[in-house]
């Protein structure tokens, strides 16, 4: 008769197991686990600027005896990949005088004649930050390398605008193709 005696030990130790195993897991654990990241600076900043150096960009015509003559430039674009908290950065304009024929007097359009008008610049969307034009917006003259618009910002950014170029013309000025050299940099 031991045998019912075994299997009536057996049976009560299936139910002393079942006892200590959980019917659900609502008792749940949780584990931390430290993590990072990181986003390295980009190229840094830079600027593209309408190419002449093939062709010259056009900046229009006006009759000989006009006062001024005023054009657009040509997309100004910048770029600034630094990814800084407080990104910011301006842009400099300078310019040649612009002469044609041998550029004597009446064959020059003086530097300090050449003004420059950044006027509204467009910013990708998505970007933390806004383009000012310097003396906003109206033109600033060339004489000498001025500021001509600037970003404060977050993050990474592209900025690009089309400037208005304008000549203060002299009624001196002889009819002729008129040469000279816009030049922008980015600090």
């Amino acid at each position: 008769m031991r045998k019912p005696l075994v299997l009536a030990t057996a049976a009560l130790a299936a139910v002393g197991l079942a006892t200590l195993v959980p019917a659900s897991a609502s008792a749940a654990a949780s584990g931390d686990t430290q993590s990072t990241f990181s986003l390295a600076g980009g190229t840094g900043l830079s600027i593209a600027v309408p190419d002449g150096s093939s062709t010259p960009v056009d900046l229009g015509s006006a009759t000989a005896g006009a006062a001024s003559l005023s054009h657009a430039l040509g997309n100004v674009t910048v770029t600034d990949t630094r990814g800084l908290l407080v990104a910011g950065w301006t842009v400099t304009a300078s310019t040649t005088s612009f002469t044609t024929g041998g550029g004597s007097a009446g064959e020059t359009v003086a530097k300090g004649n050449v003004s420059y008008a950044a006027g509204v610049g467009t910013a990708q969307l998505g970007q933390v930050g806004a383009f000012v034009p310097a003396n906003l917006g109206l033109p600033v003259a060339l004489g000498s390398a001025a500021a001509v618009g600037s970003w404060t910002g977050t993050g990474n950014n592209t900025v690009t605008w089309n400037p208005t170029i304008t000549f203060n013309l002299l009624p001196s000025q002889v009819v002729g193709t008129y040469f000279g050299t816009i030049t922008h940099s980015v600090s």
